[in-house]
């Protein structure tokens, strides 16, 4: 038989042609197979761009999320969804990172798993425990944290312990809320530190400055609130840290001097209830009469002249550090902190 061979030709031609095209498609799909992690702009894994790897742990909690989530907190996290209208407290948005990033997985965990309630914030936000497993819930934080703006860092992260010391106060009041992830300073409740000799405890009439607007709804530990305010109650909390009657702790000369707040009561935007560990004890009594050079306890005679011998020598920059205070409450001029301090180590100062 007779090849027609400028048919064979063409048809070759054609051929290759379709599979140019065909392997053309294909490419670009390839390319495209792993898709850009939450967040990323549109096209950053096509168009000749190196394929991005996404954690398929990643992957399962947004799916958890668009899923559980998206009705109150909205598809992009920002707290806009459609049964959020309604809420007397609006869910978080999200993608704050200034607020969102300072809480730890275990603490976010608690909320999502356990409900708003026990973490004091509104019981608006259910437990999903019924519906999601520990390890879900653990994907569905790793997905929130790629919608932080600014990107979340886990050295920003609160020291926040796992288990909760310290009373049961009457009101729970968590310090990781207000001073931690809303990163409100300490003196704008604890006015009085700058001004006389006790830091003062906040007035009803300060907390409810806020508590009138925010979360005056919706929250049973703001409605408490609410209670001493219409009965005109102060509220009674139980104190946890004291000197003393015997010595004089000026708050005013101290915050003069730069010196934060955590420097002598402890990371206390880290603390759902605050505890503290202070005062002669027993154990260090006896190691000192064994004549063990161990520290003195935290808030004891023996800490107080160390710090004053030590910021006289070498500035309040060898008591504390800097790196630990997110939102410093008391204002320090540039390059004074090694400054060399004249702190008094006469008896009568403290005790007359």
């Amino acid at each position: 038989m007779r090849i027609a061979w400028p048919s064979a030709v063409a048809s070759i031609a054609l051929a290759a042609v379709l599979i140019g095209i065909l392997v053309g498609f294909q490419i670009p799909a390839a390319k495209s197979a792993t898709p850009p992690p939450p967040g990323a702009p549109a096209g950053a894994a096509g168009h000749g761009a190196p394929a991005m790897k996404v954690d398929p742990a990643v992957q399962r909690g947004q799916v958890a999320f668009q899923q559980y989530c998206v009705t109150c907190h909205g598809p992009a996290g920002k707290g806009d969804g459609v049964s959020a209208t309604n809420l007397p407290i609006k869910p978080q948005n999200l993608t704050e990172g200034r607020v969102v990033n300072p809480l730890p997985d275990h603490f976010l965990h608690r909320l999502i798993s356990q409900g708003g309630q026990a973490v004091g914030l509104s019981p608006l936000m259910p437990g999903f425990t019924p519906y999601l497993s520990d390890a879900q819930i653990g994907e569905v934080i790793a997905y929130v944290r790629t919608l932080a703006q600014p990107a979340f860092d886990p050295k920003g992260v609160l020291p926040v312990p796992a288990r909760r010391e310290g009373p049961v106060q009457p009101i729970f009041f968590s310090h990781v809320v207000h001073a931690g992830s809303m990163q409100i300073a300490c003196q704008y409740c604890h006015a009085n530190a700058r001004r006389s000799n006790s830091a003062g405890v906040p007035s009803v009439e300060r907390c409810m400055g806020c508590h009138k607007i925010v979360a005056a709804q919706g929250n049973p530990e703001v409605q408490k609130l609410h209670r001493y305010w219409e009965k005109k109650e102060p509220i009674p909390w139980v104190r946890i840290f004291k000197v003393p009657e015997y010595a004089q702790f000026p708050h005013k000369q101290h915050v003069q001097a730069g010196l934060q707040c955590q420097t002598c009561h402890g990371r206390i935007e880290a603390m759902e209830q605050v505890a503290a560990q202070t005062g002669q004890n027993t154990v260090n009594d006896l190691q000192n009469l064994a004549g063990m050079r161990v520290a003195p306890v935290t808030l004891t005679m023996g800490w107080c002249v160390d710090c004053h011998r030590t910021v006289n020598e070498k500035g309040v920059a060898a008591v504390q550090n800097m790196k630990d205070v997110p939102t410093p409450s008391v204002a320090v001029a540039p390059g004074t902190e090694a400054k060399r301090r004249n702190a008094p180590l006469e008896c009568v100062i403290c005790h007359h």
